[in-house]
């Protein structure tokens, strides 16, 4: 059996990072952002659609939510 691994994950995790929010909007910037400049890019339908689905889970978060993945993302790299 084929282990697909799903990478809007590991983008997800990009956006949340990228820098520090304030709030929402500041968040839903940068990965729509990101999402953009790939969208630009002449590479694979395959890459973009991990980006679009990295911004749907993005999008499907509140704030406080977000905070939350960030410090565990960050609570890992210590």
């Amino acid at each position: 059996m084929e282990r697909k691994i799903d990478y809007s994950f590991k983008v997800l995790e990009e956006m949340l990072t990228f820098r520090d929010y304030e709030n929402r909007e500041q968040v839903m910037e940068v990965g729509k952002m990101m999402l953009d400049n790939v969208e630009k890019k002449d590479c694979k339908e395959e890459y973009k659609e991990v980006y679009r689905d990295a911004y749907r889970k993005l999008d499907s978060l509140n704030f406080d939510e977000m905070k939350e993945v960030i410090d565990i993302l960050n609570a890992k790299e210590e």
